[in-house]
């Protein structure tokens, strides 16, 4: 671990640990809520495992929910703040031994905040409490959890990448589901623990739902780049143009070829290649606007489509794309090993529009192939495109030299 990681884990834990302590002297542990912190413990180590033999069956790393969150929000709906950050540290110290990214330690935060959310109901007779204070400490645990979780998602992306992706309203949702069955597994804990035994089985199957809705969005993503693939994008932007031709409404298209990108391969490698497909595949979503799609047409060629475009906001769309490729600067590891930076990136593309250039997608993308070739024998780093409407060359340049 670098010094840098290891001194922010550390500013990370140390308060939580403070308030555990400092919360251990104020109010005293009880024998019943070290019986339930022990079973939340076991309860989610099982969790855990069950849900990492997913992984295995399924060959896939990425984790389309944290089921840690569920018994973190049991712990501090159920038990003694001191002993809930205790078990969020042994299971931040399992996640780590299962090689799991450390900074999911982070959890210990909004455990706090939910902890505290909880104790609005006053969690202090043994049973469910159906008033409306139980309720509403049910909610607010689960929702300050949640809130405070994508708080800090967004903090370590920032921090990261400088920019914040925002999370789908299906990943909210999942999330916030699991939230609320932790919240209302600590509440049944206050009358009997056995209740775990039915929740483990809930949050696996919940967990498998997740992973194999993101199994079928990654079938229709290129995974160099993030965008769509060739078969997904022409499906969506075959639908589009039909209804575009039906509410006779215009629909840009644009190719986008990376130049000289060859050289690029035989310069630094193919691993450095992958990487500035990567960053051109980033360049791509941050710069499209919402209702746009990109993807990947095959090697370093990508397409775009801008529904509801007209001829000259298609090309001023090409042109922001073409800027913002050209000022990226791509730190890899070229074929000898060593820490580069590329900065010479540049893509020549072409921009046509239905019904313009033709009644479908692939009468649309020929014409933008058409002006790729164009934008290359102008000098490349161009976009070039043609207002019919006017019998009108738009050629901008930028003047690569």
């Amino acid at each position: 671990m670098s010094p840098a990681r290891a001194g922010v884990l550390t500013g990370l834990l140390l308060p939580p640990a403070g308030v555990a302590v400092f919360a251990g002297v104020v109010v005293p542990t009880a024998g019943i809520d070290w019986a339930r912190a022990s079973v939340i413990l076991a309860a989610a180590i099982v969790t855990v495992e069950l849900v990492r033999r997913i992984h295995t069956v399924r060959r896939n790393d990425s984790e389309p929910l944290d089921v840690t969150a569920v018994w973190s929000v049991a712990a501090a709906v159920s038990v003694h703040l001191t002993l809930a950050i205790a078990l969020v540290l042994l299971l931040c110290a399992h996640r780590v031994l299962r090689g799991r990214r450390d900074l999911g330690c982070t959890i210990a935060w909004p455990l706090i905040a939910a902890h505290f959310a909880a104790s609005s109901g006053a969690w202090a007779t043994p049973g469910l409490h159906a008033d409306t204070s139980g309720v509403f400490a049910v909610a607010a645990a689960a929702a300050v959890h949640l809130m405070v979780s994508y708080a800090l998602t967004a903090m370590g992306q920032f921090l990261r990448d400088r920019r914040v992706s925002p999370a789908s309203y299906a990943d909210i949702g999942l999330t916030a589901a699991l939230l609320v069955i932790g919240a209302v597994t600590g509440v049944f804990m206050t009358g009997t623990l056995v209740v775990v035994l039915a929740t483990i089985p809930v949050v696996v199957t919940l967990y498998n739902a997740a992973m194999v809705q993101q199994l079928e969005g990654d079938a229709f993503v290129d995974q160099k780049t993030g965008l769509a693939n060739a078969a997904s994008w022409q499906a969506y932007a075959d639908r589009v143009v039909t209804d575009a031709a039906q509410d006779r409404r215009e629909v840009g298209v644009l190719m986008v070829d990376l130049d000289k990108f060859k050289r690029l391969n035989d310069t630094y490698g193919h691993y450095a290649g992958d990487d500035v497909l990567a960053a051109v595949g980033e360049c791509l979503r941050s710069t499209l606007r919402q209702a746009d799609l990109g993807g990947r047409f095959g090697g370093e060629e990508f397409t775009v489509l801008l529904p509801d475009t007209n001829v000259i906001d298609t090309i001023a769309i090409a042109e922001r794309i073409r800027t913002s490729i050209a000022a990226l600067r791509v730190t890899t590891i070229d074929k000898d090993g060593r820490h580069v930076v590329i900065g010479d990136v540049t893509a020549s593309i072409g921009a046509a529009t239905h019904p313009h250039h033709g009644a479908t997608v692939e009468d649309c993308l020929r014409v933008a192939d058409k002006y790729v070739y164009q934008a290359k024998n102008q000098g490349r780093n161009t976009v070039v495109g043609i207002d019919t409407e006017n019998i009108t060359s738009l050629v901008l340049s930028g003047g690569r030299g």
